[in-house]
């Protein structure tokens, strides 16, 4: 499989959205170092409304709701020029001033009430940003920024507009919103009448959601799993997650229609499919089989618009219609050929079974690379990964963990790791590759571990306390777990403080379970991949990390990328990164040079 095939991937499609009049999508162009932009149906013709913009949004970092639709205009934040915009028949024009101290993202647009709802931070605020909930008039230039509709929380998001009332998630320090949130409802005209829906402590609540019918549909985990309630009445308990982790504004993962019904997310073994639940009673329909996951969801009328997820295939946007019929809209509708399935691993780990994927290619005992997906409230699922594709064609089998804290298996899996972050990840990620391996499904004397972010600091803890792995690929990966909390942005400052411990009580845990000071015990070769603008991993971290390989001996390359931050974006970069890891393992484990591959220098090799 060559390079090119993963960095020439088809524009990726994601948060679908719909009115009456036409389906909206968001498109990252990979060939423009993925610029984000949207697009629209509408009469059967596809036009790319934002041609000159980066549709995204920086709020929470993250992002999210970078773009909402009302009608046949739409608002959206360029990140080009830091504002909010409006495009509708008479054109593109600025709902907010450049240059100013606020973030904006997590956007609805309501014409009816001629504002633009938007999650706002204030950068100029000390000693963190303050969130808020504001209104952007759609006919005024905004100079004070949006009109303060709710404060007081730390962070906010999922707002929902119907009929003059305002609907959000919120929660505080230090909690996070899949740990302890609430949900509440107001009036636009008097939101000091704000009132909680869903909230107590220990139960995560979000993804506000107005029903047809006027009433107000919400998830929460009281039951274990995120399951849909009515306000006031119906409830879908399932042993099922019916949404995922919030880590960026205004998820779509479902959508309201007909007569209260909601077409949402559902996983069941780390398989994420589309429900449609009749909250007024009926059975449950499955109307999208063959799903590994579910983007985002959206209702033109009565017709269900979906992104998911394929086993076999990219991800696409195709449109549900009430006969059944499933029509391809947009992104990839074509099998991809020679994939390798992803098989179900299941492991005993230290507090209970581990899941995993493992992708095989058609050779006996083969070397593993092992990944470790970030968050680490995150999760891996089965969808079509071209990069995964990649290293199996070139002789790899892989293995994607599931490790404790991992989402899309309920509460109890996703809590094991509170506390225990850098210890149970690490063992069941040590756990999945001694199934695998023992089993004679791969090489264990050519395993090799590699992770981004939170990710990559299990593949460090993984390579300085056990000697399972023969190498490590390290992709912008935590190696000091104090700067979390004291260099980090807001949205995620207090989070180690659930998986590790209280701060600064604890600090001597963090340090204890930080790599960067356990340098000593690496004798793995490593591959250390990091950018020069990451404000999430500070790079001097990376070359400590490099300075301590290259000193027990080891083979050891290390590739500063100018201008990435904390994940690479540009073309050239991705490149860079991926040749380099091929050539790396290549080298390492003394298999045969791929000749469509730069050799790369390694030190001490």
């Amino acid at each position: 499989m060559p390079i090119d095939s993963v960095l020439h991937y088809p524009d990726a499609v994601s948060q679908v959205q719909a009115s009456d009049e036409a389906i909206y999508w968001l498109a990252t162009i990979a060939a423009e170092d993925g610029r984000t932009t949207v697009r629209r149906l509408m009469g059967g013709e596809v036009t790319d409304l934002t041609p000159d913009a980066n549709v995204r949004s920086r709020a929470m970092e993250y992002g999210g709701g970078a773009y909402t639709v009302d009608a046949l205009s739409i608002a959206y934040c360029d990140d080009r020029t830091g504002q909010v915009w409006l495009l509708d028949r008479d054109g593109a024009r600025p709902l907010t001033r450049a240059g100013t101290s606020y973030v904006y993202g997590g956007l609805r647009l309501s014409l009816p009430d001629g504002i633009v709802v938007a999650v706002r931070e204030d950068h100029s605020a000390e000693p963190e940003a303050r969130t808020e909930i504001v209104a952007l008039a759609v006919d005024g230039d905004n100079a004070d920024g949006g009109r303060v509709l709710v404060t007081g929380a730390d962070f906010y998001a999922s707002v929902a507009v119907r009929d003059g009332r305002l609907a959000w998630q919120q929660w505080d320090h230090p909690n996070m919103s899949w740990d302890t949130c609430s949900v509440w409802v107001a009036s636009l005209a008097d939101p000091s009448d704000a009132s909680p829906v869903s909230a107590a402590d220990g139960v995560a609540a979000g993804y506000p959601l107005w029903l047809p019918s006027g009433r107000l549909a919400y998830v929460d985990d009281r039951s274990g799993f995120w399951n849909w309630r009515i306000d006031g009445g119906a409830e879908w308990a399932v042993e099922r997650d019916c949404s995922r982790p919030l880590w960026v504004l205004n998820p779509a993962t479902a959508a309201a229609f007909g007569d209260d019904r909601i077409a949402t997310l559902s996983y069941a073994n780390g398989i994420g499919s589309l429900a449609v639940w009749p909250s007024k009673g009926g059975d449950v329909a499955w109307p999208l089989p063959g799903s590994t996951d579910i983007e985002s969801v959206a209702v033109a009328g009565d017709v269900i618009c979906v992104v998911a997820e394929w086993a076999n295939r990219a991800s696409s946007l195709v449109a549900i219609h009430p006969d059944g019929s499933v029509e391809t809209l947009a992104g990839a509708s074509k099998k991809e050929p020679d994939v390798a399935a992803a098989e179900s691993i299941w492991a005993d780990g230290e507090a209970g079974p581990v899941q995993a994927w493992l992708y095989r290619p058609e050779v006996d005992r083969p070397p593993l690379l092992v990944m470790t997906h970030g968050g680490p409230t995150s999760m891996a699922t089965s969808g079509y990964d071209a990069t995964i594709q990649f290293w199996v064609s070139r002789g790899f089998a892989v293995l994607d963990v599931n490790y404790s804290g991992s989402t899309g298996f309920g509460r109890a899996y996703r809590d094991r790791l509170r506390g225990n972050w850098g210890l149970l990840d690490v063992s069941d990620t040590v756990a999945a590759v001694r199934a695998v391996t023992d089993a004679g499904l791969a090489d264990p004397e050519r395993v090799a571990i590699t992770g981004g972010s939170a990710g990559g600091y299990t593949t460090l803890n993984a390579l300085v306390s056990t000697d399972v792995f023969a190498a490590g690929i390290s992709r912008y990966g935590i190696g000091d777990l104090t700067t979390l909390v004291t260099d980090t942005h807001k949205a995620e400052s207090r989070y180690p403080e659930g998986l590790v411990a209280p701060w600064p009580s604890g600090r001597d845990v963090y340090e204890e379970r930080s790599p960067i000071n356990h340098l000593d015990r690496l004798s793995t070769p490593m591959l250390i991949l990091q950018g020069t603008e990451d404000k999430v991993v500070p790079p001097n971290q990376a070359v400590q990390m490099a300075d301590a390989v290259r000193a027990a001996g080891q083979p050891v390359a290390l590739l500063m990328l100018e201008g990435e931050g904390h994940g690479f974006r540009a073309m050239a970069t991705r490149r860079l990164a991926l040749e380099a890891q091929v050539s790396f393992l290549e080298q390492v484990f003394g298999m045969a040079a791929s000749p469509d591959v730069p050799v790369l220098e390694i030190e001490n090799l």
